[in-house]
């Protein structure tokens, strides 16, 4: 099954908004999405608004107590898109895997364990912090999606991002099939903006998605009302930067084998 994990270590990158839209956008589109909530501040869930019911098994009882994935499933308003969410407990996951053996291969042992699902992607929103559930969340996946500003910040942490891929591919020996950096909220007419977008070209250029997402406010007002983009504002800016960051996802993803 195709895996990818959406993660940045730096902060207010737009990283759930990315995922959230992009599980959206290719779930109206008609892929069968899973999306999972790995960030334990549940951004991803509070926006779906979506959580487990009462009594049913959670995120944490899969990666602790080892439930299968299936009873932690959640749908939307989109038959098409369903999530599993974070939950309070999410923000002791990190502490409860420590003692566990194989701790940081929880979530892919899970997702083993529950093939075949019926879904096209397992799209993963992970926090910006490194723990055990980061390691979860990135061994999981087969691709990974940086998005990053067009500043000075975003572009030194990749450096360092780049550098913990790279050893955390040798310790373990899992190296992602793809990786590619989304440049987000970036506005063309500022110079600085410019300069970093070519800053990043000149370095990062092999990595970088064609596309970019435009500043637009429509999408802060979108996410402030947890109503996705292309359903609030259909014919915005960022609707339509993010349709086609969706469509070269699904396209280049489709040449990656299902493992």
């Amino acid at each position: 099954m195709n895996s990818l994990a959406v993660f940045s270590l730096k902060g207010g990158t737009g990283k759930t908004t990315v995922s959230a839209s992009l599980g959206w956008i290719l779930a109206e589109e008609g892929c069968r999405i899973l999306m999972i909530d790995m960030d334990p501040q549940g951004h991803l869930s509070q926006f779906f608004q979506v959580r487990a019911g009462q009594g049913q098994t959670t995120l944490f009882d899969v990666l602790i107590a080892d439930r299968p994935l299936r009873e932690a499933l959640v749908s939307t308003a989109l038959p098409t898109l369903d999530i599993v969410p974070a939950g309070p407990e999410n923000l002791h996951l990190n502490e409860a895997l420590l003692p566990r053996p194989w701790r940081e291969w929880k979530l892919k042992d899970a997702l083993e364990a529950s093939a075949p699902l019926p879904y096209d992607l397992v799209l993963i929103d992970v926090g910006g912090n490194l723990s055990l559930v980061t390691y979860n969340a990135l061994l999981a996946a087969r691709v990974l999606l940086i998005p990053v500003l067009p500043d000075l910040f975003s572009y030194l942490s990749l450096k360092t991002l780049f550098d913990f891929l790279r050893e955390m591919g040798e310790k373990y020996q899992v190296f992602f099939k793809m990786i590619w950096v989304l440049i987000n909220k970036i506005n063309q007419h500022r110079p600085l903006d410019r300069e970093n977008r070519q800053a990043l070209e000149k370095y990062y250029g092999k990595f970088l998605v064609p596309e970019v997402v435009r500043e637009d406010v429509k999408l802060v007002q979108a996410l402030r009302q947890q109503i996705p983009i292309t359903q609030s504002a259909p014919q915005s800016t960022a609707a339509r930067d993010l349709k086609k960051v969706a469509r070269f996802i699904r396209a280049a993803m489709a040449g990656t084998p299902a493992s």
